[in-house]
Order: C-alpha cells, then structure tokens, then sequence
C-alpha cells in the first residue's frame, strides 16, 4: 500500500537527531528534532512547515540556526511544537541576531509549548516586522491524549518523558483513507462526480448504512444508488501507517509505560539508544535509555520495525554490539541507519511495501 508519509533518518547512528519526513501527496515536509541539517539543501528546508522538537538540548536544537537561516528564502509561516519553554529557547536564538533589514517582509514562527503534566499549552508568535520580538503569548487548555496536530490525512500525538527535563517522544499517524477501483467504476457505467466524495466522507465518518446518493452515469443522467452498495463495490481502503520517535530518557518504568502506550503498533520505531546494558549505571545517572531497554519496549508495543539510534560515541567501533543488544530485547532484526544520501529510511518503506 502507497505511504502518505516518507521518513528519512538524516545522520546515522551517531550523529545528533534530525528525523525528516515528506508528505508524498504535497510539497510539505516536517522535521522530529532539529540537530545536524546540515545534509538538507535550502530547497528541502524550505519545504518544512512544521517542527516537532523532543527538548532543546543543544544536540536536538543547534540545526535550528541552519533552518533560519533557509526561512529568509521566502515570506512563510513556521510552527514548532516543544516541551515547556520552547518559545524561551527560540526566543534566545532570534535575540542573538540583528534584524533591522527585514522590516517589510512577512516571515512568522509559531511556537507552540505543550505542558502534559499541566494540559495546557501556550503559543507564542514571533514577526519579522518586530523583528521578531515576541508577541503576547496566549495559554489554553489541552488534553494530552488528543493530537497535537491534525493534517486531515495524518495526526501528531506525544507523550512526555522524563530526562531530567521534559522531552517529548511523537507519533506520526495516518489515517485510514480509501481510493476507488476505476474498473468497476467503468463496470457500472458511472462517470466520476462530487458525489464520490460524499460517498468517501460516508464511508470515513459514519451515516453510510441508511445513505442514498444520486451518481452520474456515463449515459447522461443520474441514479440514486444505496451509498453502502456502493462503497462495497468501489471504495479501496488504503493501509495506515505510524511512525514513532522517542529520544532521550531514563530508561524508567514511568518512560516504559508512557512510550508503550504512545507507539503500540508502529509500523517503524527511532529510538534512541544511547548506552549498553553493561554501562547502565551511567544511563542511570544521565538519564538515558540502555539497548536492552528500547528492544524490549519496542517488543512489548508491538512494533513492527526498530530503528535505534543516538549512539554514545563510547561505542564508535562497536556499533554491532549495540543492534546485537537492542535485537535481543526486541526479538527481531533492527533497521540499521546510516546517514541520508545512502540507504536510509526510504528503503525501509519501500520493503515495506513490496511485502
């Protein structure tokens, strides 16, 4: 089944997190965490809409500088989503550059602080006609189970981590849609309308059992078909798929039970695998999570395929020791990562597909 969503791991294994995902049915893209950019052209980057930010520590957030640096390109919006004082830190970056020649054009980021613990969510908005200083920021009520964002076609959820400071694990998920078989279609003599989207939003959302629709015919004219008939013999619905990324925590039974609910199912799962079980006691200490750990979170969540990632540089050289590790927990074989421009995340769909 044909994918909405592309996701494309940009460093490898130890490299800092940057995880870039185009949607296949736009020019859109969307970046999970902001660290090394540096293998994404203007052009790329100026397709991003949208970052989801797990925490700003400075390897997940020093590629912001590369991604602003592209927004001068165009007149555009931006909006980038984080834990609890995302606006602050991108508040500092846009404070550490003069911007008096910017005056008359139209460039805007979004910043969007979600606060789990609390439910709220405060967004802040910063202009380049203030030269972005910051406006007003207003705070509202969230429920942390709804998503964060809905494209119509797929939707953002995350859950919070403990790190010794929040950070944020993400789905990308999308939703069920449905295509329809031209050659039945033709079959039944009927000519494309209005009225084979009305049948889709039938079949999506409910009413579809008692719902009458007038189609047009080939012949000229229109009949009025039951719409249940209809979708029996015409609608194809497509696969979902989800993508989860998890990146920098303890490894903690809170963590556990916070990420196994969030990425149940997920079709692929980064995740950041920093240490080995032999050197827990570091992880302990710096709040982050062991190999054994993630496989067997992945494992317990039903994950269909595991891409570990975020390597301590302890382990340059012995990168096999920690698949070796992350796949014994998991059970299964993980999707090794290497940095984009070879083979890398959009392989992993494509097997995917073909199976």
């Amino acid at each position: 089944m044909r994918m909405l969503l592309r996701p494309e791991f940009l460093n490898g294994p130890f490299g800092d997190p940057a995880l870039y995902i185009r949607e296949l049915n736009s020019a859109a893209a969307m970046l999970v965490d902001c660290g090394d950019l540096s293998r994404l052209g203007t052009t790329r980057l100026l397709k991003v809409s949208r970052i989801f930010l797990s925490h700003c520590h400075i390897d997940h957030f020093f590629g912001f500088d590369l991604f602003l640096r592209a927004q001068m390109a165009v007149d555009r919006t931006t909006t980038i989503y984080g834990p609890p004082e995302t606006s602050e830190r991108v508040g500092g970056k846009l404070r550490g550059y003069t911007w008096n020649l910017i005056g008359d054009r139209n460039i805007e980021l979004v910043v969007v602080d979600l606060d789990p613990k609390a439910s709220r969510k405060r967004t802040t908005r910063f202009h380049s006609r203030s030269r972005f200083l910051p406006a007003e920021a207003s705070e509202e009520a969230w429920d942390p189970r709804q998503p964060v964002f809905d494209a119509g076609t797929y939707q953002v959820s995350t859950a919070e981590l403990y790190h010794r400071t929040p950070s944020l694990a993400y789905v990308i998920e999308e939703k069920l849609t449905v295509g329809v078989n031209a050659g039945v279609l033709r079959e039944l003599g009927l000519r494309p309308a209005a009225w084979i989207n009305a049948l889709k939003r039938l079949f999506l959302f409910g009413g579809i059992e008692s719902a009458m629709l007038d189609v047009t015919l080939e012949a000229g004219g229109s009949r009025s078909y039951p719409a249940a008939e209809l979708a029996r013999r015409l609608l194809i619905p497509r696969q979902r798929h989800k993508i989860a990324y998890a990146t920098d925590g303890a490894a903690s039974a809170g963590n556990r039970g916070k990420l196994v609910d969030l990425i149940r199912g997920a079709d692929l799962f980064f995740c950041e695998t920093c240490f080995l079980e032999e050197d827990r006691a570091l992880a302990d200490e710096t709040k982050h999570f062991t190999a054994a750990f993630v496989g067997s979170v992945a494992r317990e969540a039903g994950v269909k395929k595991l891409a570990p990632f975020h390597f301590s540089k302890r382990y340059l050289g012995r990168a096999d020791e920690v698949i070796a590790e992350v796949s014994r927990g998991f059970g299964d074989e993980v999707v090794r990562l290497v940095p984009a421009g070879m083979k890398d995340g959009e392989e992993i769909w494509e097997e995917k597909e073909s199976a």
